[in-house]
């Protein structure tokens, strides 16, 4: 089928900030074992988030932890999250090109949509900054869809959401989780370069076949390898 519509992941796929991951995490876990996690099992540098809330809830059905507990440790995590988020906006730019490439695939009639696992008013923000919010049909941020990258709902649901099937689309992202997220559903993928971790964004450090310098080499690429 034609393609019709393309999802970009936002952290280093169209924009750079500084979110201090590491301190992130290490306030979730700190939480966590407060909480009755064991110590020193969970990883601020190892880990992604999501793995970190898998293992812990996880932890959860083995301790048999109240539903209102969990619920209240969800909601200072997300504070957590937020917070951090919010605060990278001042240092915050766009990928070199990313603008542009955009608004060229915009006018060539691609319909675009986000999909992040940060919170959906830093990912508004982000776009208003860096001049590319009206671009964009669908934004989904954290906890806004099924499940999140890289589980297959992620993907199908921000699909459903537009009308269309998984032929129709294909994903952009630079990390191995966007990846995973895309394979999981069947849809196409085409990494980019410009992940804060290089090489080591993607599993074994083996990245995916299709993998340009950056998004701003995006419409280029399409104009080669897709109808």
């Amino acid at each position: 089928m034609k393609l019709k519509a393309i999802v970009f992941d936002l952290d280093s796929t169209l924009i750079q900030s500084h979110v201090d991951f590491v301190t992130m995490k290490k306030h979730m876990i700190k939480l966590l074992e407060e909480h009755g996690h064991p110590k020193n099992t969970l990883s601020p540098t190892d880990q992604t988030t999501v793995q970190i809330m898998e293992e812990a809830e996880k932890e959860w059905r083995r301790q048999n932890k109240p539903e209102q507990e969990q619920k209240q440790i969800w909601e200072k995590i997300t504070v957590y999250m937020n917070q951090g988020e919010i605060e990278a906006l001042e240092g915050l730019e766009e990928i070199p090109g990313a603008n542009k490439t955009i608004h060229d695939l915009k006018e060539k009639g691609f319909r675009l949509a986000i999909l992040t696992r940060s919170h959906h008013e830093y990912a508004i923000q982000a776009l208003k900054k860096t001049g590319m919010l009206e671009c964009f049909e669908l934004i989904l941020g954290r906890n806004e869809t099924p499940l999140p990258k890289p589980y297959k709902e992620a993907l199908e649901y921000t699909l459903q959401r537009m009308g269309l099937n998984r032929d129709e689309a294909i994903m952009i992202g630079d990390h191995q989780i966007d990846y995973d997220s895309a394979k999981n559903y069947g849809c196409g993928f085409i990494g980019v370069a410009t992940g804060h971790r290089g090489l080591r964004s993607w599993e074994n450090e083996t990245p995916p076949t299709a993998l340009l310098e950056s998004v701003a080499d995006l419409p280029e690429y399409l104009d080669e390898n897709c109808e």
